[in-house]
């Protein structure tokens, strides 16, 4: 009888089909903090107006699809720089 015992540290790793771009990374809220230079109270405020990718719940904790913000950040950027065109 063949069994192939599987270990956690091998359940984590991608299969062999997929690719490390295919997988999500979830920030928490310090690397979003560290990544968008706001603070907690503000990035919340902006998630109530809809302004802002709301977390993913995972149990109790609050995780964000690095996507997500690398997205909203570089719309930020995109609609500065289309408000304040270069002369």
């Amino acid at each position: 009888m063949n069994q192939t015992i599987s270990t956690p540290q091998q359940q984590l790793q991608p299969k062999k089909h997929q690719s490390t771009s295919q997988l999500e990374r979830l920030l928490c809220l310090a690397e979003v903090e560290f990544q968008t230079g706001f603070k907690t109270s503000f990035l919340y405020q902006l998630m109530k107006e809809g302004k802002f990718p709301k977390p993913v719940k995972i149990g109790t904790a609050s995780r964000w699809r690095e996507f997500e913000v690398q997205q909203w950040i570089h719309d930020q950027i995109n609609t500065a720089s289309s408000k304040h065109p270069k002369a």
